[in-house]
C-alpha cells in the first residue's frame, strides 16, 4: 500500500505541484504520508520537510541583518513541525552564497542555530557552495511526532480556529516595498516569526486537533488545503478574523484585511477542532490568543462570509509562486 497523498488547495503553484506528481513514481513503503502536507510523514513517527529561502524572493538585502536571514529561513521551515505538532529533533541547512563578501555567513548561520535552540533542537548538518547570484538557503527539518496532525479531517461541524494575529508580516513588506520602515511589530512579525511549536503540542494533548495548517501563505489560501484535504468546505467569518492591530494602523482596515487573507508568512496555526474543544483552559495552557475564526461544513473550497450572513468565494488564495492568477 502506497503513501497517503494530501489533496491540495486551488493555486498556480498548487496546479505545478499536481503535475509534478503525476509523473511520480510509487513512494518508499517507509512513507505514510506523502505530498500535500506541510512535511513526509515517515515509519515510526518520523517527520520531515524542506524550506527554501532565497534573496530577493523571500527578503532583500536592505530588509534584513545577516543574522535574522538565518532566524527566518529556519523559523519558516520548523513551522512545517508546528504544524504535524511534532517535536523538532534537528535542522540542516545548505547555503549557497554569492561572493564578494556580501553576507557574513557566520552570522546567518548563528541566525539557523537561534531559531533551533529556541524550540530545544540544533543544526546537525547541512551544506555549502558558491552561488552565481543570490544567497539562497534550503533549510530541512526533522521532527517526530507518535500520531502526527495532518491537514486531512475537518468535518462538517468542526469549528475553525487560529492562534495569534494575522497580517502584519505582510504589512512589513508593503512598508518596505514603498520605501518606508516598517513599525517594529511588523518589523518583529517578519524578521523573526515564531514557529508554534509548543503550542501544536498542547492542542493535541487536548484533542483539539481534527486538522491542521501553519499559516505561510495567508488565511485564505490554506484554509483552502483544509477544505480539500477534509473534501469539505471552510466558512471564514470575517468579523472574527484577528487582524493585528499594527497592520491596521499601517494599511487601514480594508487593506489589512487582504493582509491577513491573502499576505501569508504569519506562521500562526489553522485548526479544525471538535465542537467546544478549545476551552478557556485550553487557551491559558496554550499561551496564546486562540480565535475561532468560521466553521467547516459539507460542500467544497473556502467561503468568505460578512455580518449579514453574505458570503463570497475569496477573489484569490495565498502567495502564489508562479505568479499565477486563480
Amino acid at each position: 500500500m502506497g503513501a497517503r497523498t494530501v489533496a491540495l488547495g486551488p493555486g498556480g503553484e498548487f496546479d505545478l505541484i499536481r503535475r509534478f506528481l503525476l509523473g511520480a513514481g510509487d513512494d518508499s513503503p517507509e512513507v505514510v504520508v506523502g505530498s500535500g502536507d506541510d512535511a513526509a510523514v515517515l515509519h515510526g513517527g518520523w517527520v520531515v520537510s524542506t524550506d527554501l529561502s532565497v534573496e530577493d524572493v523571500h527578503f532583500r538585502r536592505a530588509w534584513l541583518r545577516d543574522e535574522e536571514v538565518g532566524f527566518r529561513a529556519a523559523a519558516a521551515a520548523l513551522s512545517d513541525l508546528a504544524a504535524m505538532a511534532a517535536t523538532p529533533v534537528g535542522v540542516l541547512v545548505s547555503m549557497a552564497f554569492p561572493e564578494g563578501g556580501r553576507w557574513d555567513l557566520e552570522r546567518v548561520q548563528a541566525g539557523v542555530r537561534e531559531a533551533a535552540a529556541e524550540v530545544g533542537t540544533s543544526v546537525i548538518g547541512g551544506d555549502l557552495s558558491r552561488s552565481p547570484g543570490p544567497l539562497v538557503l534550503d533549510v530541512t527539518v526533522v521532527g517526530h511526532a507518535p500520531s502526527p496532525a495532518l491537514r486531512v479531517g475537518a468535518a462538517a461541524g468542526d469549528e475553525v480556529w487560529v492562534t495569534g494575529s494575522l497580517g502584519a508580516s505582510a504589512a512589513a513588506v508593503k512598508a518596505w516595498e514603498a520605501g518606508q520602515e516598517p513599525a517594529p511589530a511588523l518589523r518583529a512579525a517578519f524578521a523573526r516569526p515564531t514557529p508554534r511549536i509548543a503550542a501544536a503540542a498542547i492542542l493535541a494533548r487536548h484533542g483539539a486537533l481534527h486538522a491542521l495548517v501553519d499559516l505561510s501563505d495567508g488565511l485564505a489560501g490554506d484554509a483552502g488545503h483544509l477544505a480539500a484535504a477534509g473534501a469539505s468546505s471552510v466558512v471564514l467569518e470575517l468579523g472574527r478574523i484577528p487582524v493585528a492591530p499594527a497592520a491596521r494602523a499601517a494599511l487601514g482596515d480594508r487593506d489589512a484585511m487582504d493582509a491577513a487573507l491573502h499576505g501569508g508568512e504569519d506562521y500562526e496555526l489553522c485548526f479544525a477542532a471538535p465542537p467546544g474543544a478549545v476551552t478557556t483552559a485550553v487557551a491559558e495552557a496554550v499561551g496564546l490568543t486562540l480565535t475561532r475564526v468560521g466553521h467547516v461544513e459539507e460542500g467544497d473550497g473556502v467561503w468568505l462570509e460578512d455580518a449579514t450572513g453574505g458570503r463570497v468565494r475569496p477573489d484569490r488564495g495565498g502567495f502564489d509562486h508562479t505568479g499565477a492568477a486563480e
